[in-house]
């Protein structure tokens, strides 16, 4: 079992899921929902800097705080790593994953001004 918790404040409350090596294709409107996603970027709402910092845990176990499950697709991963950005481009993580197109699953405290984010992905070491 793998698991990274990080606490940090994002700026903008909105963070990325994508491949470093592919000029991803950010969705066209990332407020559209919680998450939106394109074939290579998953956007997901968090908690703002101004409220306190942001808790996402990235895992490749199941979430098991509860929460509401948000978001289940595809991301492509053309070299098996998962980068967790800012939409200034700062990684607070690159993790290692198993194929070129990753599962993600996404759940939160809740859809409108989530808490907590927990992303699961097949952690590939």
């Amino acid at each position: 079992m793998s698991k990274f918790e990080l606490q940090m404040p994002v700026e903008h409350a909105v963070l990325f899921l994508s491949d470093p090596s592919v000029d991803e294709t950010v969705p066209e409107d990332t407020s559209a929902s919680a998450v939106t996603a394109t074939g290579d970027c998953i956007c997901f709402w968090v908690q703002s800097d101004v409220d306190g910092p942001s808790d996402v845990t990235v895992s490749d176990q199941p979430c098991d705080r509860g929460g509401i499950e948000c978001f289940t697709g595809e991301l492509l991963t053309p070299q098996r790593i998962v980068t967790l950005s800012t939409s200034r481009g700062f990684a607070y993580l690159n993790v290692p994953v198993r194929d070129e197109s990753t599962e993600v699953r996404i759940w939160m405290s809740d859809a409108a001004q989530p808490e907590w984010a927990w992303v699961k992905l097949p952690i590939g070491i």
